[in-house]
């Protein structure tokens, strides 16, 4: 059996696929089976997985499915010990592997996951932007506080299957923040760790992307404020309550928005975006978009999803 398992999740981007499957193949550490999940390409992707003929190398093409679906797949036809997931787009730096089992050799049983540095890079292979990761240990505070990228992709992590089905694999009903989602239920219960060395290269650009819908993302944010409002901060619970808002008035939903946006001004008086983002809703959910694009150009760290 291999040590671990690499799993690429890939539909419609032939264009990458192939730098994605080299970066896996070129590792520096070599015992792991290249698990390769096509969501029902339709782009020519199997004749281009077809074409590279190392051994460790399966195929799967299977119906279409959502992200967690896809990324559950991978969890149980794994072979190996750990695995470690690759969007089609990304490419990992030869180190990866190495650097992020190395990890799990030297630290104890409770590590569930390991990461490290990151490089944004645009379609041309441009760098925009690096990580360098700073969490480490039991981070489940720290990742309810949304104010770090800890692996910036799932193309990051190294995960220990193990762990991964203790807490019951990816959430199939979260279709937005999946990945997210996930690693809290991991650190509420296992140890992370990371090399500071950039381990990955996560491209930005205008592709297709499998989820990236408002209402999803509204459902995800939900459902962890219900899961972990009683052991969050007054501060981080207004926050929650605050962005639940903001999106429901970029959605058009004014009444339920500006509903959530005053609870959470009642949960954190000192909460002025909420104050300010009750302001803006006064203006339609047409204004209030237009202002929430103008802030995140302003405000986002290259990179952030």
């Amino acid at each position: 059996m291999p040590a671990l398992t690499a799993i690429i999740t890939t539909f419609n981007r032939r264009k990458f696929l192939g730098p994605a499957i080299q970066s896996v193949l070129g590792q520096t550490f070599g015992d792991f089976e290249l698990l390769i999940l096509d969501n029902s390409s339709t782009d020519g992707s199997e004749e281009l997985v077809r074409e590279f003929s190392d051994r460790r190398l399966r195929y799967i093409k299977h119906p279409a499915m959502g992200i967690s679906p896809q990324r559950n797949l991978g969890l149980a036809e794994a072979r190996g010990e750990f695995v470690a997931f690759l969007d089609d787009d990304d490419e990992w730096l030869p180190r990866k592997l190495e650097l992020e089992l190395d990890l799990f050799r030297r630290g104890p049983v409770s590590l569930a996951l390991t990461y490290g540095g990151l490089k944004w890079i645009d379609t041309d292979g441009r760098v925009l932007n690096t990580y360098t990761p700073k969490l480490r240990g039991r981070v489940l505070q720290e990742l309810l506080s949304v104010k770090d990228p800890f692996t910036g992709s799932a193309s990051n992590p190294m995960i220990r299957i193990a762990h991964a089905k203790t807490v019951g694999g990816y959430d199939e009903t979260v279709t937005t923040g999946e990945d997210w989602e996930f690693y809290l239920r991991l650190s509420e219960r296992f140890d992370v760790d990371f090399t500071h060395e950039p381990v990955v290269l996560i491209r930005q650009h205008g592709g297709p992307r499998l989820v990236d819908r408002v209402d999803g993302k509204i459902n995800t944010e939900k459902l962890v404020l219900d899961r972990y409002g009683p052991v969050m901060s007054r501060t981080t619970k207004s926050f929650y309550q605050q962005i639940i808002g903001g999106k429901w008035c970029r959605v058009g939903e004014l009444r339920r928005g500006r509903a959530a946006i005053i609870q959470a001004i009642r949960t954190n008086p000192l909460n002025y975006k909420a104050f300010l983002q009750l302001i803006l809703s006064l203006g339609g959910a047409r204004f209030y978009s237009s202002m929430h694009r103008v802030y995140r150009k302003r405000t986002s760290y290259t990179g952030r999803a």
